[in-house]
């Protein structure tokens, strides 16, 4: 009789915990539990779809109560529905009621994502479901404590690091320097903070860039508008990443944790003893030349340290190279540096943005012509950089006087105006300094009375000549 309801306890137990749909052969219940499952599973579904929140309600709270594996939609559907309750709600209490229950929608789908994953197939990982628990808890609670913030977005790019999304690696950083702030002994993990984040948003600019040339390529060979779509997509992708990564950089700078000086002073006694750990000296050109420090003792020590003992010098320790000999003022050798890091350099956004440094080096040397052809290799790997464009409109300007008529040469600052343009139509972030050369450059083009003395016409195309041969519209 004991055996007998020992047993019948037994499958009362088990019973129960098919029921509650965390068993995986039982992830809907049985008998009538299944029934009401399956019933919520369509009466959630159908008025979320419908956005009637207050209707899909009460199925979805069966479902995540009783039966938290059934369906990966049950916290997607959970989370539209709460924050549609939360943005309605007067009542303070209950809309605090509300943001706890969203948080626990994001706890309970962390807690049994293993048994979604293996049952249901969701992509979704752990660090995905962090990062947006921080932002859902950022949108919400605006003084939450900086730590937990900075816990919840720490493990989260850790998890994801080069998939992260964009948003969440740039409030990462932010969160960093704000902790920095509080507590001056996170000192150098904001330091490591800054060089994950730096090398995670280039992966999310390159994965876009590659996703982009995927899309175009089909559309070509398909010609599907879908394909042509999504390119422009991930086109607006890159911008909205492009901006991160200005952040990012912003968000260190400003945390105070390190100055050119100060990295120079910390590092700088170190180079000597560390001159054959390849590791350390990686480290400290990575970090200095994120932060342009690439003018400090330290930066250039380790970079021809680096470069002389690496079997698979990096791009990073042959442009640090670069600058050692171009202030020593051997150009030609540190020229023969930048072409060496451009050539190493695997990533296309960092080997575009080195294009563009060696532009500008060419722009300040008065060498216009190389400063133009760096420029173009710069927007060949990456037409979404507005800089490059910068550059070779100062080297137009620069050398506007290359006709006998004046009115011709001032021609020249409409092309100027035509690379400006496209600069910030391109990479919303150089808006600011392109519109303060425009407005610089349009005092220079030629006054109606200078068109109509020489006889030229508003609409009318014409070449500047010289070295840039490029044609423009007079205006």
């Amino acid at each position: 009789m004991k055996k007998l309801f020992l047993a019948f306890i037994a499958l009362v137990a088990m019973t129960a915990n098919a029921q509650n749909g965390v068993s995986n052969p039982y992830r809907f219940g049985q008998g009538e539990d299944s029934t009401r499952c399956i019933q919520s599973i369509s009466i959630m579904n159908t008025n979320v779809k419908n956005k009637d929140y207050k209707v899909a309600y009460d199925a979805w709270k069966v479902l995540f109560d009783e039966f938290p594996v059934a369906r990966v939609d049950t916290y997607t559907n959970g989370i539209k529905i709460l924050n549609d309750f939360i943005a309605k709600e007067a009542d303070p209490a209950k809309k605090e009621e509300y943001i706890d229950m969203l948080m626990a929608v994001y706890d309970q789908q962390i807690k049994y994502l293993g048994q979604l994953q293996e049952i249901t197939k969701t992509k979704l990982s752990e660090g995905q479901i962090l990062g947006r628990k921080a932002i859902d808890l950022l949108k919400y609670r605006k003084d939450a404590p900086v730590e937990e913030i900075y816990d919840m977005l720490a493990k989260s790019v850790a998890i994801e690091q080069g998939q992260s999304e964009y948003v969440v690696t740039e409030l990462f950083m932010k969160y960093s320097g704000l902790k920095y702030k509080n507590d001056q002994s996170h000192g150098e993990q904001i330091i490591e903070d800054y060089l994950n984040a730096s090398v995670y948003i280039v992966d999310v600019l390159d994965k876009y860039h590659d996703n982009i040339e995927k899309c175009l390529q089909k559309y070509a060979e398909e010609g599907d508008p879908k394909d042509s779509i999504n390119a422009g997509k991930y086109s607006k992708m890159i911008d909205a990443s492009r901006v991160a990564k200005s952040n990012i950089d912003a968000y260190f700078i400003n945390s105070g944790a390190a100055s050119c000086e100060d990295l120079d002073r910390i590092y700088a006694p170190l180079i000597e003893e560390n001159k054959d750990n390849i590791e350390y000296l990686n480290k400290v050109i990575t970090v200095m030349a994120m932060l342009r420090c690439t003018n400090q003792d330290a930066y250039l020590a380790a970079s021809e340290y680096a470069f002389e003992i690496d079997p698979n010098p990096t791009s990073k320790a042959a442009m640090g190279c670069g600058y050692r000999y171009f202030k020593k003022g051997d150009i030609d050798k540190a020229m023969e540096y930048f072409d060496r890091a451009i050539e190493l350099e695997a990533s296309v956004t960092n080997k575009s943005e080195l294009c563009y440094k060696v532009a500008d080096i060419y722009y300040n040397l008065n060498k216009y012509g190389k400063a133009r052809s760096y420029a173009q290799k710069a927007l060949a790997l990456n037409s979404k950089y507005g800089a490059p464009h910068i550059v070779i409109a100062q080297c137009y300007a620069a050398t506007s006087n290359w006709s006998d008529d004046n009115t011709l040469n001032n021609c020249t600052y409409y092309l100027c105006i035509d690379r400006l343009e496209r600069a910030k139509s391109v990479d919303p972030s150089v808006k600011r300094d392109a519109d303060k050369l425009i407005a610089a450059y349009k005092k220079y083009t030629p006054s109606n009375e200078e068109l109509f003395m020489k006889g030229y016409k508003v609409g009318e195309k014409v070449t500047i000549g010289g070295w840039i041969n490029e044609t423009t519209t007079i205006r």
